[in-house]
């Protein structure tokens, strides 16, 4: 609970605060200057939150954090960025077969509209997106999630906890199945990355490719609109 609102924290100051540091030095809301502030809030909060929940985190298992590059254990990353694809373009077949409708998830209408609004709201996307997400995102749903609950019980019981949540997470603000659905369903793939690589790092990397990828094609179809 501290990790979620500590990443909300994330998301509202690194607006309001930068933006009202430029208005208190006279400067656009949305120039450059309230851009340097925005990443500068993000990066100092984002580096507090992953401070809290790494020592959440060790708390019950010390050895969570980042190891050695293993090319063996690397190779899920791949292998899960295309069971994510996979996923969600049976999610996707599977909403127009039954309700007709060909629309995106509600949570990336959201952020395409937030990214067409000028420079400062496509950056303050891509921070979160590429920057945020892949390492808080991962360290609460996946490093906490499945170190505390059900540790000791069946392999996928904390796993399947992991993806509702983190599905849940995605949607909340405008529930609808196959959005959550899914997210749910990314979710369970990169909670059986890191129990199966038992690194939460190749977690992150696939979580980062993910993002990394969506915002490079948003950004295209910004820029060539």
């Amino acid at each position: 609970m501290v990790g979620i609102i500590l990443d909300f924290m994330i998301q509202i100051f690194g607006i309001s605060g930068s933006q009202g540091l430029a208005m208190s030095f006279g400067q656009p809301t949305e120039g450059v200057f309230a851009i340097c502030m925005m990443i500068l809030i993000v990066a100092v909060l984002g580096v507090m939150t992953y401070w809290t929940l790494m020592y959440a985190i060790h708390q019950i298992s010390p050895k969570v954090g980042l190891h050695p590059y293993n090319r063996e254990k690397a190779k899920w990353i791949w292998y899960g960025y295309g069971l994510i694809i996979l996923s969600s373009m049976a999610v996707g077949m599977l909403r127009v077969f039954i309700t007709g409708d060909a629309s995106q998830a509600e949570n990336q209408r959201m952020l395409e509209e937030l990214a067409s609004r000028g420079s400062f709201g496509l950056i303050f996307i891509i921070v979160l997106a590429v920057g945020v997400a892949p390492i808080i995102e991962e360290l609460i749903f996946r490093g906490v999630v499945l170190n505390y609950f059900f540790k000791n019980s069946w392999w996928w019981t904390n796993v399947i906890l992991s993806a509702v949540l983190f599905g849940y997470f995605h949607v909340y603000s405008a529930f609808n199945f196959f959005d959550f659905l899914q997210y749910s369903l990314m979710g369970l793939v990169l909670a059986f990355v890191y129990k199966r690589t038992r690194q939460i790092q190749y977690a992150m990397a696939l979580h980062f490719v993910n993002n990394a990828v969506s915002m490079i094609v948003l950004s295209l179809s910004l820029f060539l609109s």
